[in-house]
Order: C-alpha cells, then sequence, then structure tokens
C-alpha cells in the first residue's frame, strides 16, 4: 500500500527483461503506483540511451533498479561485467535525475515496499545506530 504519497510519486523501476517489467509495471498500478513506469534493460549502448532518454522526460521523485542488474537475483549470475553495468546505470542516475532516490530491490515482489521504505523515509532523518 503507497504511503501518503505514493499515488503520486513518479518512479522508475529498470529490470532486465520487458516481460517482466510489463508485469511489474502492471502490478504497481494495481497498487495505486498510476506514475509509475517500469522497463528492460540490456547491457549494451541501446540500454543506456533508452535509459537516458527517459531520465530526461519526467522528474521522477526515485529510480528503482531490480535484482536483476543490482547483483541480488539470484536467477542471474553474479559476474563482473553486471556489476560494472550497474555501475554505469547508477552514474546515469545520477548525472540525469539528480533529485531522484535511488532504490534498490531484490525482486519485482519488493517494489512496492521499497518505495514506502525509501520515499517515505525521504523527509525523516534515520536515527543513528
Amino acid at each position: 500500500m503507497p504511503g501518503s504519497k505514493g499515488g503520486s510519486w513518479k518512479i522508475l523501476g529498470l529490470g532486465r527483461g520487458e516481460e517482466t517489467a510489463q508485469k511489474a509495471e502492471k502490478h504497481l498500478h494495481e497498487l495505486n503506483y498510476p506514475n509509475a513506469k517500469v522497463i528492460g534493460l540490456e547491457n549494451d549502448k541501446a540500454g543506456d540511451d533508452k535509459l537516458i532518454e527517459l531520465l530526461k522526460t519526467n522528474d521522477w521523485d526515485g529510480v528503482s533498479i531490480g535484482g536483476g542488474i543490482n547483483g541480488y537475483d539470484d536467477d542471474f549470475p553474479r559476474e563482473t561485467e553486471t556489476l560494472y553495468w550497474f555501475n554505469r546505470l547508477v552514474n546515469l542516475v545520477h548525472q540525469y535525475a539528480p533529485k531522484a532516490k535511488l532504490i534498490f530491490v531484490t525482486s519485482p515482489d519488493d517494489l512496492a515496499d521499497s518505495f514506502v521504505r525509501v520515499l517515505d523515509s525521504a523527509e525523516t532523518p534515520v536515527e543513528s545506530i
């Protein structure tokens, strides 16, 4: 369930595989995240260009990077090349959407909870441990 502003958050989700991305976006819209856009990317120039174009089209509140890219999805091998891709994507987000919060998730099932965890807490400082 979205937090107090969840329905108005503009969130771009990045993952591996277009079919999974489409299912995740549909699920998020059903959960009252109408401004969520989820895309499947490939580790290539076309994928980078697609991301840059989308980052420029909106003032995103958050950009979510899925487990297939960030290394937390066991369905994908942990490879140095994937780590470099993840690093490159994080820097592209930082460059083209500097105000967006970065949201790292393990799987599509983790999306909604991660949005609340990161975006609802964006205005509340975390107590030190």
